[in-house]
Formats: C-alpha cells, structure tokens, sequence
C-alpha cells in the first residue's frame, strides 16, 4: 500500500488554513445539494430511458479518486478503465473542458453531484456508465472546518431480471475532530437505500484515517448486509496506516477485485468483477 508520510502533516495543516481562506473568497457553494447538470438545480433526476444491465454477465466497476485532474495521466488512464468497465464511479472530479470532451467523445452517461465550484468548474463525485440510470440522487455534507462540501451519487440501474441495482458513490468528509459529522454524512446515505430490495454497491474515498471511522463505516453498511471486497493485489492509499478507498457490495458475488497504483493521482484505483447469483 502507498504510505502516508509525516511531511503531509504540515501540508495538510497549511492546505486546511489556504482552503478556508479560498472558499470565502473563490468558492460557489450551492445552498443545498444538487446535480451538476440539466435545466434548474435538482436533487434527484429519473430518466425514461429503457435500458437495463444483463445479469447473465459479470458487471465490472473501477472506483477512483481522480485528483481534480491535477495530474499528467489522467485522461490515458481513464481510458484504460473504460476498456473493460461497465461503472466508474470517480471522486474529486472537476468539470473541466478536457474530462467534459473525453466523457462527450467517448459516449459515456454521466452524472456529477455539485459539491462546490471555481470559475464556474464544478467539483464533485461523478459516475460514468455504459447504461442510463432510471434515477439519480446528489447528496453533499459540508466539511465542519474547512467548509467544503463532499458529496455523494445514489444511482439506480435497471436489471434485464426486473430487479434494481443500487449504487451509491461516496466522497466522505476528512477534516473533523471526533466522528459525529462524519457518521451523519455515512448515514444519511445508508438511510436513502435502507429500504431498497436488491442488490447494492457502495464504494469511493471514505477518508477512513483511524480505526474509529473504520469502526463507524464497517458498523452503518453491516446493517444493510453489505461486504467489503477484499483485493488480490493492494496499492490503495493509506494514511497512518489505514487504507482510504473501499468497495462494498450486497446480493453479488465477487470475482476478483484489485487496487493498483498509478502515477496519474494520489490515489490507486480500484477494479472489481462480480456477478448476479443466478435465481
């Protein structure tokens, strides 16, 4: 696994103190949450469109942290992705011209929750998939600190066996002393899909830095029956020794899973294979 090292202490300190003063300066932060596109701001959006996933085939989803794009590599790593995923849930995605053109040119669905924006560049989880969702929801939870809101995407797919798949894309909150507001934002989300039937994926950067927010992760998604994947190879970033980014999944079985490191982001990503159970 990728370590943390102490510099980033400082670093993280000083990037707290810089980001504060940015956000009353630079920063549009819509009031609620909202989607990042269509007519008007929006929570929620449903599609009329009648595409379904086919169960009788494994369905593979990468999981990133895309780093705003900050990074060379980014666009070629992407598209490695997009060879052999049918899902790709990103997280710190900017909606800048170059993403927008590659998800344009490449046919890709996307939805992006509007978490804040800067010069009129939105940032944001975003889900890319080769099938139109029937629904899709924009949750945001403001960082008690640095004031930022991390968001989340609640995308629900229609299956060729008349069934739903529930996909929730998570961004969780970093900077905050204790674990209150952070187990809000977590279940919030879980209460979105409480009562849902079906099967369910949860994944993204849960920003779990200590053994108390694992605690509270493993505690909320347990109760919806999920499972976390475990990777046959494992280069996911880790900060004081305790990996960020997870996949959980429910009512699927898993193939194989692995997290590999890239020099496009300071996060690896991840790639799972599952599949449906037959009935």
């Amino acid at each position: 696994m990728k370590q943390f090292r102490p510099r980033w202490v400082i670093l993280s300190a000083l990037i707290l103190i810089c980001g504060i003063l940015t956000v009353y300066t630079f920063v549009d932060v819509p009031e609620e949450a909202s989607l990042a596109s269509g007519e008007g701001s929006v929570r929620c959006r449903g599609y009329s469109a009648n595409e379904t996933i086919d169960v009788t085939r494994p369905l593979n989803i990468a999981v990133w942290n895309i780093y705003k794009q900050q990074l060379d590599g980014w666009e070629a790593e992407l598209s490695e992705l997009s060879k052999d995923n049918a899902i790709i849930l990103l997280q710190e995605a900017q909606s800048k011209p170059q993403l927008l053109s590659y998800i344009e040119r490449e046919g890709w669905h996307s939805n992006q929750a509007y978490a804040f924006a800067i010069k009129g560049e939105i940032a944001g989880v975003m889900t890319l998939s080769e099938v139109v969702p029937k629904k899709v929801c924009a949750y945001t939870k403001i960082e008690p600190y640095l004031r930022l809101p991390k968001s989340a995407l609640y995308s629900a797919f229609s299956l060729s066996n008349g069934k739903t798949l529930s996909v929730i894309n998570l961004h969780s909150i970093n900077f905050t002393f204790g674990v209150e507001e952070y187990k809000e934002q977590l279940h919030s989300l879980v209460d979105a899909v409480r009562d849902i039937k079906g099967p369910i994926i949860i994944a993204g950067d849960f920003n779990t830095w200590s053994e108390e927010r694992l605690d509270v992760v493993k505690m909320e998604l347990e109760e919806l029956g999920l499972k976390e994947a475990q990777y046959s190879s494992d280069d996911r970033l880790t900060v004081f020794g305790y990996p960020l980014d997870h996949l959980f999944y429910r009512e699927l079985e898993l193939v194989d899973s692995r997290s590999k490191n890239t020099s496009a982001s300071d996060h690896a990503f991840i790639e799972a294979s599952l599949i449906f159970p037959s009935e």
